[in-house]
């Protein structure tokens, strides 16, 4: 005769109800922390991308002219195909050659919503063939959380471009301020 097993020998599985509610409430004081970090990481790497973005159009701009023997502007652009005539970059930029027909080398589409892209009252800047920049330029980009994290671009006449390493100052340790 063989005797059969019974099935209270094996100690219960899962979790319990207790177990499960600590486990709830610690992921959500974890993710409550984690949101605005997120968040102001997002925004960081926005503001960067988009000096990235601009300081790599001025250097193409250059090269372009030099390449091509032509001067080459990069502009203001709301549609991405001509040059808008406002000083507001955040609608986006073109690369354009000045050679008749030329179609733009490089478009830059507009910068996300709340951001600010300002170099004062200039709106075109036209590289010569031989490289050099028709004026200077300081941009300003800006966001919703205003001077204290903007970035900082300077062009000089002679084609380089200098960025800020502090969010918030120009070149010489001045405090930014945001249209």
């Amino acid at each position: 005769m063989t005797t059969a097993r019974r099935q209270t020998d094996c100690p219960p599985r899962g979790f319990t109800l207790i177990e499960m509610l600590i486990t709830l409430a610690v992921g959500s004081i974890l993710l409550s922390l984690a949101v605005p970090a997120f968040r102001t990481f997002l925004q960081n790497d926005r503001l960067m991308t988009g000096a990235s973005a601009l300081s790599m159009a001025l250097y193409a701009a250059r090269a372009e002219a030099v390449k091509e023997d032509v001067s080459v502007q990069i502009c203001a652009s709301a549609n991405g195909t001509s040059c808008s005539g406002a000083n507001t970059w955040e609608t986006g930029w073109i690369v354009l050659s000045t050679a008749p027909g030329a179609t733009p080398v490089q478009v830059t589409g507009a910068m996300p919503a709340g951001t600010t892209v300002r170099a004062g009252a200039v709106n075109t800047i036209t590289f010569s063939s031989t490289g050099l920049a028709s004026t200077a330029a300081a941009f300003k980009l800006c966001d919703v959380r205003g001077p204290t994290q903007a970035r900082f671009l300077q062009l000089s006449v002679t084609g380089s471009v200098a960025s800020s390493l502090t969010p918030g100052f120009d070149l010489n340790g001045v405090a930014l301020a945001c249209p």
